[in-house]
């Protein structure tokens, strides 16, 4: 079947990308790029609790309340990973006027996001999915929704309103949940003036039938959406070229990305020569929103002139971060870097949003938490020394490390003397630090608010009352320990010292 005109790469669109020397440099290019996302919003919201007993009316747990949480999900999700990892994101969609859809445009809007083309629909409730969460498993997802089409008027409103907007992005993605937005009219008129303006669409689909995605640059089912669509399936790699195959000749796409869980990814183009991406191995903690951080990923790669098949292997490298997490989740630029960086890296990073979910974990392992934080700047024996002597207070030593703006803002310039991605590389090597987690702020306060660790260790050059975060700590029966430091080798003695060397 013919397609409708799509985006052509052209050569020169990967010449910025092949220039870049290091994966920092390269994935500093990639976040500076401008991605548009069109699709059905939704509100997860993720209620946590214990589960202890069975309840006497049914045979079903009892989840005694501790906490909620909500975050941005669908193809809300999907311009939070983009906008997170530092890309400018516009986001197209329809919300009901609801509490959660003003909870909805309030945490897009926390990230950045534009959110000036999300309209509010009075009568049709804002979408929303709600998780109950015990012992880091999901035990029962609510939801919420209208899938009915849209009222022709508003229809007509947002295919003016993507059609004006696309222009200006490198890159356009569809994030398809079947709630009723994605008219065939609305994707006929995207899918035709992104071939006229050259941009690539990026598909998320659902349901069987593809055709209405004719016209997009790359679809990127899973492996079940891919055996449903085709009706061939997908449990071996000759399946899954043969499904990837048929979904390109129904829709007229590029590239078919079929991806598949632990088995990784398969991207299958223009001659139908397949690249199986392999998933490097982690710990699965949840798989909610995996497929929004892969298309969200590709698309800024794509955008940033990586080569497809380039492009896959760094968004899968970002998903495969985040089915470590639990609920709907990001990936920081730290986090992605150090995937291709030295394993010891990769292993002992966290993010600041990981870190409650990494102290319950710990917890339910009945293990003692230490925490300490610094610039670790010229890294020196005093440094080492401080963390081996904390890791004898608790089971497992965190360390939080000010980012490179922070330093600057605090020491001031020229410092800090090595750059973010060496001072983690150093401290992973130190076998006493079990997690290393970079924090953009003045205090650690929020990291302890989610943490809660049951030791905070700080060296003698503060006092008790100079302790940031002591009071937090404290709060919940923590306790803070002050170590001797080794003076000569403090950071400042050193620098000053290099600078000022005595003559002889």
């Amino acid at each position: 079947m013919q397609g409708r005109k799509t985006f052509r790469r052209e050569q020169k669109m990967t010449t910025t990308c092949k220039e870049l020397s290091s994966p920092a440099e390269l994935l500093q290019h990639i976040r500076k790029q401008s991605i548009l996302v069109v699709g059905d919003l939704i509100l997860d919201q993720y209620i946590y609790g214990k589960t202890e007993r069975t309840s006497p009316e049914a045979p079903v747990p009892v989840v005694l309340y501790e906490r909620e949480r909500v975050v941005a999900g669908g193809a809300a999700n999907v311009a939070r990973n983009a906008a997170c990892f530092g890309c400018r994101v516009s986001c197209i969609g329809v919300i009901g006027e609801d509490k959660g859809g003003e909870q909805l445009l309030s945490l897009l809007r926390e990230e950045g996001i534009h959110c000036e083309s999300i309209i509010s629909l009075a009568g049709r409730p804002t979408t929303i999915k709600t998780r109950i969460i015990s012992q880091n498993q999901q035990i029962l997802r609510l939801d919420r929704e209208v899938t009915q089409p849209l009222p022709g008027s508003l229809e007509e409103r947002l295919c003016e309103t993507v059609c004006r907007a696309l222009h200006d992005f490198g890159a356009i993605v569809v994030s398809d949940y079947a709630k009723g937005l994605l008219s065939d009219r609305l994707l006929g008129q995207l899918f035709a003036h992104a071939a006229q303006s050259n941009k690539p669409v990026f598909v998320d689909p659902k349901g069987r039938d593809y055709r209405r995605y004719r016209g997009a640059f790359a679809i990127t089912p899973n492996a079940r959406e891919a055996a449903e669509a085709s009706g061939i399936a997908t449990d071996s790699e000759e399946g899954t070229l043969r499904a990837a195959a048929a979904i390109r000749d129904v829709t007229g796409c590029q590239y078919v990305i079929i991806t598949r869980g632990p088995k990784g990814v398969a991207v299958v183009g223009p001659d139908n020569s397949p690249l199986f991406v392999p998933t490097r191995a982690r710990e699965v903690f949840d798989v909610t929103g995996a497929g929004d951080t892969f298309i969200a990923f590709l698309a800024m790669s794509v955008a940033g002139g990586l080569p497809i098949e380039t492009a896959a292997q760094l968004a899968n490298a970002a998903a495969g971060i985040v089915v470590g997490k639990v609920g709907a989740a990001t990936v920081s630029f730290e986090e992605l870097l150090s995937t291709l960086q030295p394993e010891t890296v990769n292993k002992k990073l966290v993010s600041p949003t990981d870190l409650h979910e990494l102290g319950e974990r710990l917890r339910a392992s009945r293990k003692r938490i230490v925490f300490t934080n610094g610039c670790f700047d010229f890294l020196h024996a005093g440094h080492v020394a401080l963390l081996q002597e904390a890791k004898r207070f608790g089971d497992v030593l965190v360390v939080a490390v000010n980012t490179d703006n922070m330093i600057t803002k605090i020491k001031g310039a020229p410092r800090p003397i090595l750059k973010l991605p060496d001072r983690l590389r150093l401290l992973s090597a130190i076998e006493a630090v079990d997690y290393i987690v970079p924090f953009d702020e003045e205090t650690p306060h929020t990291l302890l608010s989610e943490l809660r660790p049951d030791v905070l260790v700080k060296g003698r050059n503060y006092t008790l009352d100079q302790v940031e975060g002591r009071e937090v700590v404290e709060s919940y029966g923590g306790s803070v320990v002050l170590l001797e430091t080794m003076e000569a080798f403090s950071t400042k003695a050193l620098i000053d010292r290099h600078r000022h060397p005595q003559k002889s």
